[in-house]
């Protein structure tokens, strides 16, 4: 009975609960995502390995309503497929989104964001600005979703809407430079997300301070806009009390030091991670990200050069 039981809360979560609240005009369906918040019983797993890590990296929160704003953000995460497949890809969707900033008119360059709030509406707000964008995506495999069918068919449907949404397929790690360097040659945008820990990404993973903690960030993205001197676009994604979700576009930034700027880009997800906890997707993997980053800041200690060059 365990499969049957996986399937049917699997459909509560990807689907009824964020799905039909969605065809609601924008107020109501919020108001009815605030009260499912609310429910320790959706997303349980995921705010139960969330809350901790959390609340030991910023000490003083109220766990409530932490717990009610990961689950909150989770939900509008799951419902934006739904209000995406109902809009226009040339048009925002109405009464909670907007903003502030500008793209720059042309490709190429790299946009730079974290896995932090909901950014599907950033692919879309780019296309209506005219811009196609190749989305750095981890690798997508059927088999890794065996026994969960309903979860298969939500990250299928996100997958084609999420290219969709940015006007070009998806380019899949590992190995993608080629695909990306083409994509820039193209004037494309190439669209990234920093914040990934060294399990899933090992390579070219450096130090930072993280919530004032020795980690690691992966300067891959970086490098690579230093080689092919492309700008790169920082933008973020927050949500207001009121339910809008605000696009932030940063102004471009040239990278001559891919080391000095991945410090950069550390220090605005400090600031972000800790104006709303609840809105970083990562705490889970946060506890290990820092057993792993110790191992490489020794590695990195070990590599370093001990006296004055010659």
């Amino acid at each position: 009975m365990a499969r049957p039981r996986r399937e049917i809360r699997d459909f509560i979560q990807m689907m009824l609960a964020p799905g039909l609240p969605s065809l609601l005009p924008w107020r109501a369906a919020l108001w009815v995502y605030r009260l499912l918040s609310r429910s320790r019983w959706l997303f349980g797993a995921q705010i139960e390995a969330s809350v901790r890590p959390a609340m030991d990296a910023i000490p003083g929160q109220d766990e409530t309503a932490l717990r009610r704003r990961l689950r909150l953000v989770r939900l509008l995460d799951a419902a934006d497929l739904y209000l995406a497949r109902r809009t226009p890809v040339d048009k925002a969707p109405a009464g909670h989104f907007r903003r502030e900033g500008e793209w720059p008119a042309k490709g190429p360059f790299i946009a730079v964001s974290f896995h932090y709030g909901n950014g599907m509406w950033m692919l879309r707000d780019a296309q209506r600005a005219g811009l196609r964008t190749v989305v750095i995506a981890a690798p997508f495999e059927d088999s890794m979703f065996a026994g969960r069918t309903i979860e298969l068919h939500y990250a299928r449907w996100r997958w084609a809407e999420m290219d969709r949404s940015a006007g070009a397929p998806s380019a899949f790690r590992p190995k993608i430079r080629p695909k990306l360097v083409s994509a820039l040659e193209e004037g494309k945008l190439v669209m990234g997300l920093l914040d990934i820990p060294p399990q899933l990404v090992p390579s070219r993973q450096l130090p930072v301070t993280l919530l004032g903690q020795p980690a690691t960030l992966p300067c891959g993205l970086l490098d690579l806009a230093h080689a092919l001197d492309v700008p790169v676009v920082p933008y973020w994604v927050t949500l207001d009390e009121k339910g809008r979700r605000t696009l932030h576009v940063e102004p471009a930034r040239r990278v001559t030091d891919p080391e000095a700027e991945l410090n950069w880009f550390a220090g605005q997800l400090d600031r972000l991670i800790r104006s709303d906890p609840g809105a970083w997707h990562f705490w889970p993997q946060w506890p290990q990200w820092l057993a792993d980053a110790a191992a490489i800041r020794a590695a990195h200690r070990h590599d370093a050069p001990t006296g004055p060059r010659r």
